[in-house]
């Protein structure tokens, strides 16, 4: 089981760095378009940063604007989370496209995609016509982030991409921070539209691409090996962690789809302090990405994935706990962060070492359809659960079943080890 093997993530990559060198990937960043480029592949992060959380804060005024159409609440959520269909879809797809027209053109056709679909919500009346924006958004979001990583993995040996598989996530979550906060500004100044244009900065990217991004080429392989069956080994071989992926992201978007909520129930409704909890989880995120790479010297792969559910279901758990408020609230947005922040570079990490460089954009493709299904079916799993019995209490069994499959999947280990020692 790859994700589950207790080796290093480390170890393979010692090997892949060999053959990066050889190819004339860079191990370091010099000169100005060097550092110009990796600023625009680590754009990739600011654009996923930007999906949910320009909404996270201005959900609650969605809801009340929407309340005449039906249930306020589950329409506002969707407008968050239907971009996760859209990421699921395009996931596979993205690393099918990239293989055929270049990581470099392929990217920035996605960028405009993203600016238009994502600055529509300013102007667009209709919720069901706001969500097919959403969904288009999506798409360019999967082509995004699948382009982004596949770029960083084509330039840039093994230890350089760890540092920057963390810069990316880290580079995420401070767009998170500082999108939550300008978003909510917005919203309490100037109504629930405006954070939508916050989607235009794809675009300004998008200009600045053409010139500093390196070129890239299809990939031109004979049409036998494109069907090789041992290329799609590699991806099925991978299931074990696009399988842990799904639960790690209903954990992941718990802040910017729930906790608005949570903090309203606890009477803390305006946009602008709501904001301020949320953005504690997104300082945690930068925090821990910052750190992923000492981290993965230290540990192996399994034991960061136990750890990264470990800080989830305790997160989760105390947001949800006895003593309600923006304070216990905020504390469990930022345990549940540092799970978040260690987990994204993690994920890229361990599929970039795990496949040949002709399916890398597949797999990285796919690992965001498994995430971004965990982010669609978080509101389809917490809206029953808080009608059945709160939102609070909701919160309590989620985090207690984060830490009780931790605690069965040490045991299993450690089952396996004893038997394997017998």
């Amino acid at each position: 089981m790859d994700a589950t093997d207790g080796t290093n993530p480390r170890a393979p990559k010692r090997e892949d760095n060999v053959t990066d060198q050889a190819a004339g990937q860079h191990a370091t960043i010099e000169g100005f378009r060097d550092w110009m480029a990796v600023i625009l592949m680590l754009s990739g992060g600011v654009m996923l940063g930007l999906v949910v959380s320009a909404m996270s804060s201005v959900a609650q005024q969605a809801s009340i604007y929407f309340a005449k159409s039906g249930d306020g609440d589950l329409v506002a959520q969707m407008i968050v989370t239907v971009p996760s269909i859209g990421v699921i879809i395009g996931g596979p797809l993205s690393g099918w496209a990239i293989a055929r027209t270049g990581t470099k053109n392929f990217m920035l056709a996605m960028l405009a995609v993203f600016g238009v679909a994502g600055s529509a919500g300013l102007y667009l009346e209709s919720a069901t016509v706001l969500m097919v924006s959403r969904f288009v958004l999506g798409l360019a979001t999967a082509g995004i982030v699948t382009s982004m990583i596949t770029m960083i993995s084509e330039h840039f040996t093994a230890e350089a991409r760890s540092r920057i598989f963390g810069f990316q996530s880290a580079t995420g979550a401070a767009a998170g921070v500082l999108t939550i906060f300008i978003a909510g500004q917005l919203g309490q100044a100037y109504g629930w539209r405006a954070p939508f244009a916050l989607y235009l900065l794809a675009l300004v990217v998008l200009v600045f691409g053409i010139f500093y991004l390196p070129k890239t080429k299809p990939v031109a392989r004979p049409v036998e090996q494109a069907k090789a069956p041992a290329d799609w080994k590699q991806l099925i071989a991978l299931w074990p962690l696009y399988l842990l992926i799904l639960p790690m992201f209903v954990a992941v978007y718990m802040p910017n789809i729930q906790v608005q909520f949570l903090l309203r129930d606890d009477g803390i409704t305006g946009p602008s302090a709501q904001s301020y909890v949320i953005l504690t989880g997104a300082f945690t995120v930068a925090v821990a990405a910052l750190c992923y790479g000492p981290i993965s010297r230290r540990f192996s792969g399994p034991q960061i994935l136990m750890a990264c559910f470990v800080f989830q279901g305790l997160g989760i758990t105390l947001m949800g706990g006895l003593s309600h408020g923006a304070v216990p609230i905020a504390l469990g947005c930022g345990i549940l962060g540092i799970g978040t922040g260690i987990a994204n570079p993690l994920i890229s990490d361990l599929l970039v070492a795990r496949t040949t460089p002709d399916m890398r954009s597949r797999a990285i493709g796919l690992s965001y359809t498994a995430r971004y299904s965990g982010d669609f079916i978080n509101p389809l799993i917490m809206r029953p659960l808080a009608i059945a019995m709160g939102l609070h209490s909701a919160f309590l069994v989620a985090g207690g079943a984060f830490l009780a499959g931790v605690v069965v999947a040490v045991l299993w280990r450690q089952s396996l080890r004893k038997t394997a020692e017998a």
